[in-house]
């Protein structure tokens, strides 16, 4: 997939252009310390989600299906921090059954492991590999069409943190595979950086740094590339507010001269602040290249702003609230996959509230709304989808 440049080059990678929003498998620890959880931890879950759109058709010409959906899943996860030293493995494997429409039942599987290991003193290196399997979910093509996709990631970085100024680099690989029918979406891209990072208490950490993607489609005859020179920054500016922000400026071009290209800015900003007690507010806005399966050919230009507010209403029960706006300018090569449209936006809102009932069991309910409409008014569709979910951990 073709990646921004958004993220600092000292940390493990991750992916950041996805063909379609799903969960990743979680950290159980995310709000707890690491010191206070056992190694090993198992969770298991059941939800039901109930989808008033599954086939993300259009209800003004298509009366639309709605389903029930039921996914049990299991998550294990081993944790080892020593200091500096890091290992994370993680396993997740789910079931999404469509209790109306049988046809779009399919299995979910993910399973990854990363790290951070000392070298040379100072130095670490940061592997990371992932594998994911799961439906998608393809509003573009507004029909009951099917594709189970397969992704994987394979990466490395190194840097030599410390006060003052330090090297790093990075690799990373990243695969999209699809079902039979969907092959021209398949695609394989490598992403290569380096730099120089620089770290001041007082300051925060800054790093300056040059990337270069390629995302190849074998069955298009196609290559995307990206180049990119930017500078990301991360402080705490107080005990309650961090900043983090990522300028850069890019060239984006294609093998094919009807895809056209992209010069300009792209940035990653995100503030996130406790200044009210009990309450997290996080802001951000940014602007990305992303290459994923969901776009035929070429490359799309995404604009994105969210904000979202996490309360915490007691020690067992916190709610949090979100709403973002984001916009797609899509550069394609017509002549091999036709469509109708440039550009879209999506509006997504949302209601989330979760309850501890024990140590081991707890509880969550959403209400979220999905809208998007294209230029053309072409495969504009909107869904609701209700859940409700229990866990229970080790």
């Amino acid at each position: 997939m073709l990646l921004s440049a958004g993220l600092a080059l000292g940390a493990g990678f991750g992916s950041s252009a996805r063909a379609q929003s799903q969960p990743r498998i979680q950290d159980a620890a995310a709000d707890t310390k690491p010191a206070a959880k056992p190694p090993l931890r198992v969770e298991a879950s059941l939800e039901a989600a109930y989808d008033d759109n599954i086939y993300r058709v259009d209800d003004r010409t298509t009366d639309p299906t709605d389903d029930i959906i039921v996914t049990p899943t299991v998550q294990v996860t081993y944790d080892r921090d020593i200091g500096v030293r890091r290992l994370t493995l993680r396993g997740l494997a789910g079931y999404d059954w469509f209790t109306s429409n049988g046809g779009r039942s399919k299995p979910r599987f993910e399973i990854e492991g990363s790290g951070r290991f000392l070298i040379a003193g100072t130095c670490a290196v940061s592997p990371l590999a992932n594998y994911r399997q799961q439906r998608a979910d393809y509003g573009d093509l507004n029909a009951a069409t099917e594709n189970l996709q397969k992704f994987s990631t394979l990466g490395v970085s190194a840097d030599c943190r410390r006060p003052g100024l330090y090297p790093v680099v990075a690799w990373q690989r990243d695969t999209t595979r699809n079902a039979d029918g969907f092959e021209y979406a398949d695609q394989t891209s490598n992403r290569y950086r380096a730099g120089v990072g620089y770290d001041r208490p007082s300051l925060g950490s800054i790093t300056a740094y040059y990337e270069h993607v390629t995302a190849n489609r074998p069955a298009l005859a196609l290559e995307n590339r990206s180049d990119a020179v930017g500078v990301s920054f991360e402080r705490s500016v107080s005990p309650l507010t961090s900043i983090n922000a990522d300028v850069r400026y890019m060239r984006v071009d294609s093998t094919s001269d009807a895809v056209g290209e992209y010069n300009g800015l792209g940035w990653d900003l995100s503030v996130a602040t406790t200044a009210i007690p009990r309450v997290k507010i996080t802001a951000t806005n940014e602007r990305t290249i992303v290459n994923d399966s969901l776009i035929a050919t070429g490359f799309a230009i995404r604009t994105a702003f969210r904000l979202q507010a996490d309360v915490s209403l007691s020690e067992l029960t916190t709610i949090g609230a979100y709403g973002e706006f984001a916009r797609r300018d899509f550069r394609q090569d017509a002549a091999i996959r036709p469509f109708s449209y440039t550009r879209d936006q999506v509006r997504q809102y949302g209601v989330v509230a979760r309850r501890k009932l024990t140590d081991r069991f707890a509880l969550e309910a959403s209400v979220s709304r999905f809208d998007r409409e294209t230029n053309s008014d072409v495969s504009n569709y909107g869904a609701t989808r209700v859940t409700l979910g229990i866990t229970m951990r080790s």
